[in-house]
């Protein structure tokens, strides 16, 4: 059972990560919630399932956000990596799919959380979990939809709304009483401050059920998302690992020759010293672990590896 004070909500209460860099594609906990066709994935839950299961794989970045990657490594905070893509795929050519241009892939270890042979659309939310939509461990588009309606979440999230209506509803009327004087600034805070439990409680209750019902699926589960299956697809396999850590980087040229524009970092100074990407980098990984080269050396540095680009 998830613990309340393990909670951590991002869009009632201020969420301390909010200035933090974050994929496009990141939603709140609420958010997804409301969908009512995705399961939450975090390390403590698969752990308590299957126990932990090394790996190594990729992953990369650009230059751009290399000054992010401490908040992923040894931490609970999941990745997306992979170890196979077509050879058509912006992987092949050291680009990121976030991240587009890309341009430095790393080469990790760290513990599964879920894999598919291809990309299944695995969303971040602001607090490190990753989640999943439900016909991935079912199988089956309606049967996960069908339990959230069974459970009654249509109707808890109306109700939790109802609340929080309320609460502010009660606030803005005091707010716009004469003899009360009260700052708007103040009275947001408030709203916030008193919305709060009314989330976390929610949540609380989310996870407690969502989990019960991972547990009831562990079979099919550990079968569709548990293990790295051999087999190709049009764009790549997609592998979800915690607790990441750098075994080595490779750059590409163009990383290292590019232009020095502005304020976005850069590999090296005209007189030879290292730029800013070139310094964050080599605070992960020591020189004699980075290699800079082309794609098609890129290519033969993963499949030594044990990475594989496949023609599909």
């Amino acid at each position: 059972m998830i613990k309340l004070k393990n909670l951590i909500t991002e869009d009632w209460l201020t969420h301390k990560g909010k200035t933090l860099w974050y994929p496009a594609h990141t939603r709140t906990t609420m958010q997804l919630i409301y969908r009512g066709d995705s399961i939450a994935l975090y390390p403590k839950q698969v752990e308590s399932l299957f126990g932990k299961q090394p790996i190594q794989s990729f992953h990369v970045t650009s230059p751009d956000h290399l000054k992010t990657v401490k908040n992923i490594l040894g931490k609970k905070k999941s990745i997306s990596t992979f170890t196979r893509a077509n050879f058509d795929s912006p992987l092949a050519k050291g680009k990121g799919i976030q991240t587009k241009g890309g341009g430095i892939i790393f080469y990790v270890r760290g513990n599964l959380l879920a894999s598919r042979y291809m990309d299944f659309e695995t969303i971040p939310d602001k607090t490190g979990r990753r989640w999943i939509e439900g016909h991935y461990i079912t199988g089956d588009r309606t049967i996960f939809n069908k339990a959230w309606r069974a459970a009654g979440w249509e109707k808890k999230i109306y109700n939790m709304k109802n609340e929080l209506a309320e609460i502010e509803d009660d606030l803005n009327e005091k707010w716009m009483e004469d003899d009360v004087s009260m700052p708007y600034d103040k009275k947001e805070k408030m709203v916030k401050k008193l919305s709060g439990p009314v989330v976390n409680k929610f949540i609380k209750s989310w996870f407690d059920w969502q989990n019960k019902y991972v547990q009831k699926n562990k079979k099919i589960f550990q079968k569709r998302l548990m293990s790295i299956e051999d087999k190709p697809s049009a764009w790549w396999n997609e592998i979800l690992i915690y607790d990441t850590k750098i075994i080595d980087a490779f750059v590409m040229t163009r990383v290292t020759k590019s232009a020095i524009t502005g304020t976005r970092p850069h590999w090296e100074h005209p007189d030879g010293k290292p730029g800013s990407a070139q310094i964050d980098l080599l605070k992960y990984v020591p020189k004699n672990k980075i290699t800079i080269g082309t794609p098609a050396k890129f290519r033969k540095w993963f499949s030594e590896r044990e990475g594989k680009f496949d023609n599909v």
